[in-house]
């Protein structure tokens, strides 16, 4: 939903420093990157948060527990006092208010409260007529939330790319995980033939097979013998899981250290950290 659509629905809401959005388009992507907080229990307490960036006329939604990165942007209707804020939203309190983004229509309303350009930790949104409350003024660190910006993936020279769908890839990723157990991290690897391989058992992945419009560079040495990445499936399936059963779903990887990447069709994207073998 674009930014004037939104003003034209926001006729029940009138109040200083709000943020309108479409209640299902943003519920959504509240899921989506609320999979990717940190525990309760995480020592970098600002982990545990969904950080909001607030720009002229979207949101852009971001979360890590440095395991996995996911961000995206939703359309919004912004005061012109909160442009350029940052706003932390509770990872627990996300998770339980998108829980079914299907159900609501119309708009949601974010009123942060600020003191001057501080935040002060206390969000209210505004759903169905119901006032939703985040105080997390006793959680947040003043350390603030790290700057995400610069571990953007270039989305070019990737060694293989391959698109699917969460219909195609979570029955796969579910089965595997039960070969693997915690005391493997559980993990999983990809070799350049593109087989799963779980404790030296190689499993065909004939659904994600490279045809047209997928892509393989064959200039990385010994690339069929070659172990692509290590992953920790369990994260890859929390990544998978809130998506669209038939969005197409972009894998690139770009070798054994470095994270690969997931693109969904909205423009958002998961970003997951490989497990290093010795």
């Amino acid at each position: 939903m674009d930014t004037q659509a939104l003003l034209d629905n926001v006729s029940t809401i009138s109040s200083d420093n709000a943020i309108i959005v479409d209640a299902k388009e943003f519920l959504t992507e509240l899921r989506q990157v609320a999979g990717a907080v940190a525990k309760p229990s995480e020592q970098r307490p600002n982990l545990t948060f969904v950080h909001m960036i607030l720009s002229e006329s979207s949101i852009k939604l971001e979360a890590t527990d440095s395991h996995v990165l996911d961000s995206t942007n939703v359309a919004a209707s912004i005061a012109p006092e909160l442009v350029g804020k940052q706003i932390l939203l509770d990872g627990k309190f996300a998770k339980n208010l998108s829980k079914a983004p299907t159900k609501h229509k119309g708009t949601l309303g974010i009123y942060p409260a600020f003191d001057d350009e501080k935040y002060l930790g206390k969000t209210t949104i505004v759903l169905d007529g119901e006032a939703f409350i985040d105080d997390s003024r006793e959680n947040i660190s003043s350390f603030g939330y790290p700057d995400l910006e610069m571990l953007q993936p270039y989305w070019e020279g990737a060694q293989v790319e391959f698109k699917t769908t969460k219909k195609e890839i979570l029955p796969l990723l579910r089965e595997i995980k039960k070969a693997t157990n915690s005391k493997n991290n559980y993990s999983v690897d990809i070799d350049g033939a593109m087989n799963l391989v779980c404790n030296e058992k190689k499993l065909s992945m004939t659904m994600w097979g490279l045809e047209t419009g997928d892509k393989l560079d064959k200039n990385f040495e010994n690339w069929r013998n070659t172990q692509l990445v290590s992953f920790n499936v369990t994260k890859l399936i929390s990544e998978i899981k809130n998506a669209k059963p038939s969005e197409t779903l972009t894998f690139r990887f770009w070798g054994k250290l470095r994270p690969f990447t997931i693109s969904r069709e909205n423009g958002g994207y998961s970003l997951v950290c490989p497990i290093r073998k010795f």
